[in-house]
């Protein structure tokens, strides 16, 4: 017998670690364009522009070339994005990454080696606790 509570536990480790197997893989020589969303995890060792969601995790391969935005519960990156990367658990630039813009987790790894050009944002967003009637009057000033 299996308790639901352990499995999403077990689940939750392999995002983590990133030893979960992805239930989406898009091969190298698949262009897309657009808002991409998975329900579970995703590989890309294509090219895609646009916007990339996913309640899992999204594994960026060797190959890769993404102009996109990329939110998913945890980011691992082999190759090259061009855009913002937030995760709700982790992101991890391995090496071999080529990183432009901003990471927003709760938690970040960089292996050393890994190109990145842009800022860091641990932990929650802080504007988006301010309502847009403050910002307005904070832009305005």
């Amino acid at each position: 017998m299996t308790f639901p509570w352990l499995r999403r536990r077990r689940d939750r480790r392999r995002i983590e670690d990133g030893t979960a197997t992805p239930s989406t893989f898009i091969e190298q020589g698949c262009e897309l364009t657009g808002e991409m969303r998975f329900r579970d995890s995703v590989r890309i060792e294509g090219r895609a522009e646009g916007e990339i969601r996913a309640s899992g995790l999204v594994i960026v391969g060797e190959s890769a070339e993404i102009i996109a935005s990329v939110r998913a519960e945890a980011v691992i990156v082999y190759g090259s994005v061009d855009g913002d990367i937030r995760a709700t658990r982790k992101i991890t630039l391995h090496k071999t990454a080529r990183v432009a813009g901003e990471l927003q987790s709760a938690g970040i790894v960089i292996e050393e080696g890994a190109r990145f050009k842009g800022c860091i944002v641990i932990g929650a967003d802080d504007t988006a606790a301010i309502s847009p009637a403050v910002l307005a009057a904070n832009e305005a000033s």
